[in-house]
């Protein structure tokens, strides 16, 4: 095994165009920590120039440019690769450029690598800055490597059951709206999405993105009495009916019974009515709410 390939093994790089020479090593005072530098060369020759696709006789070499690239860390040491890459020239197009390579994306000074080992590290129950701190990183590159790798999940991937169940819980304390929205299919009890704001304009919006076939195939939501969902299904659900869960429709009927009792006794006490018509119908409460 060749001493260049030895340090590619060691720091996983698999493009067979980058060389290291012997003695490629050193060590350098960077941002105020001492770091281990590879020198390495980027040698490869183009079939074309990437602008106007000019074949390889109208491109001439340039000099070259260097870039210090981040690499994961090597023993504890904070480690770069510190590339020369070799310019061309187009004579046709009058414009420089520079071969790309897959272990660095273009315009980037963090190896793929390391954005690699930053990406394994966010699936852990990690906050960002520890990340950042082992991998010798900012947090805002945590942050990009987060946003560059990871992609959503799609909002409407998925159609609209013909059942669906709506309610709220109390989620975080910043939530807005004070509470958040909770979506299930009704069919399967499977939970569907859940939004940080219960308020009407903001499910609305978010229901308005289903496509209207989808949401005409919607025959019933169930949920409590809370008027914006009754609002929100004649809006946006034109063949659905609104279904009142039962437990919210007996505790509605128990609440009800009890703004009736307490005003009937305190009308019988404004009459200053004999003290043992409360002792009889206190006991039968129980009893006239299970009836």
């Amino acid at each position: 095994m060749s001493y260049s390939q030895a340090i590619k093994d060691i720091l996983n790089i698999l493009d067979l165009n980058i060389i290291f020479n012997e003695n490629c090593l050193s060590t350098e005072k960077i941002k105020g920590v001492f770091s281990r530098i590879f020198h390495g060369f980027l040698e490869e020759s183009p079939t074309c120039c990437p602008h106007c696709q000019s074949n390889h006789s109208n491109i001439i070499k340039w000099g070259y440019t260097s870039s210090l690239i981040k690499m994961p860390s090597v023993s504890e040491y904070v480690t770069y690769i510190r590339l020369k890459k070799r310019r061309f020239f187009c004579k046709k197009c009058d414009t420089t450029f520079v071969l790309d390579t897959p272990f660095v994306s273009r315009n980037n000074c963090i190896s793929n690598n390391l954005k690699r080992l930053i990406a394994k590290q966010l699936t852990s129950k990690h906050a960002m800055s520890d990340i950042a701190k082992q991998t010798s990183v900012s947090t805002s590159t945590v942050s990009r490597v987060l946003k560059e790798w990871y992609e959503p999940i799609k909002k409407y991937s998925y159609e609209l059951p013909s059942v669906l169940c709506f309610d709220e819980f109390k989620s975080v304390k910043k939530v807005a709206g004070s509470m958040s929205f909770i979506m299930m299919n009704g069919e399967t009890n499977e939970l569907i999405d859940i939004l940080p704001d219960r308020r009407l304009p903001k499910i609305e919006n978010y229901f308005n993105g289903f496509s209207l076939a989808n949401r005409k195939q919607v025959k019933y939501v169930v949920s409590d009495i809370y008027q914006p969902y009754i609002t929100l299904t004649k809006r946006v659900f034109p063949n659905a009916k609104v279904v009142l869960d039962k437990f919210h429709l007996v505790q509605y009927l128990g609440r009800a019974f009890q703004r009736i009792r307490i005003k009937i006794m305190t009308q019988l006490k404004c009459k200053e009515a004999d003290p043992k018509v409360f002792k009889i119908e206190k006991p039968h409460e129980i009893s006239l709410l299970k009836h």
